[in-house]
């Protein structure tokens, strides 16, 4: 039997980038999480071009759920811009022990 959990604390280690957080109990605190950018749902219309952009984050990592308003800034390591993003969502993945929390441009 596969255990998920330890997989994905794995590709988290492989593939996670650092931020700063803050929000939640954290103040700019270092962690780590894995960037996620794919195209939105389709609609149809002007302007149909919507990305859906997400950070995978440890649970373990956060001493009360994220929130909305929660703040995370990321250097993209291809590029090296620093953006700001402000949480606008969360998913709970306690089945991999992480939260997949949708973000906008802060």
């Amino acid at each position: 039997m596969t255990d998920w959990a330890a997989e994905a604390a794995r590709l988290h280690a492989a593939f996670a980038d650092p931020i700063l957080y803050t929000g939640s109990g954290l103040v700019e605190e270092s962690i780590t999480g894995t960037k996620c950018d794919q195209s939105g749902d389709a609609f149809q219309g002007a302007g149909a071009t919507i990305r859906h952009v997400w950070f995978e984050v440890q649970m373990a990592d956060f001493p009360n759920a994220p929130g909305k308003g929660d703040r995370i800034v990321h250097t993209d390591r291809m590029t090296g811009a620093t953006t700001e993003w402000e949480v606008i969502d969360r998913v709970d993945r306690a089945d991999i022990g992480a939260w997949e929390l949708t973000v906008e441009e802060a």
